[in-house]
């Protein structure tokens, strides 16, 4: 494998997670009371933040000092700091367990496993 299919590779399942953590997020803030949902977003915003700070900071870096590699950076820091985010969003929404937990990162790992797969196929 190159260094961008490995790359690309870790961006598909940090994808992966955050999409299988958006979903539940969404899940269970929906079967909450109305009043919950606008603080409960907002704490999610505010988990996401950091994350995007720091991708705002690296690619200013990147631009200021021209290092062509942090597009590759990107590629894996987005999607990195968005299942960060989600991930600590589910935590202000539940008691964590390892059940669930496992299950959501074997789901992961069946998905990003099929669609890596796929993708080397084409």
């Amino acid at each position: 494998m190159s260094p961008i299919a490995v790359v690309e590779a870790v961006a598909t399942l940090f994808w992966t997670y955050a999409g299988l953590g958006a979903i539940e997020w969404v899940a269970r803030l929906s079967r909450l009371e109305k009043t919950r949902h606008v603080p409960l977003v907002f704490e999610l915003i505010g988990h996401l933040v950091p994350a995007m700070v720091t991708l705002l900071v690296v690619v200013l870096a990147g631009a200021f000092f021209g290092f062509p590699t942090v597009v590759v950076v990107i590629a894996v820091l987005f999607p990195a700091g968005l299942a960060v985010g989600v991930h600590m969003g589910l935590n202000d929404l539940r008691e964590a367990s390892w059940r669930g937990e496992t299950a959501r990162l074997l789901l992961t790992l069946l998905i990003g496993a099929t669609v890596i797969w796929w993708r080397q196929l084409a």
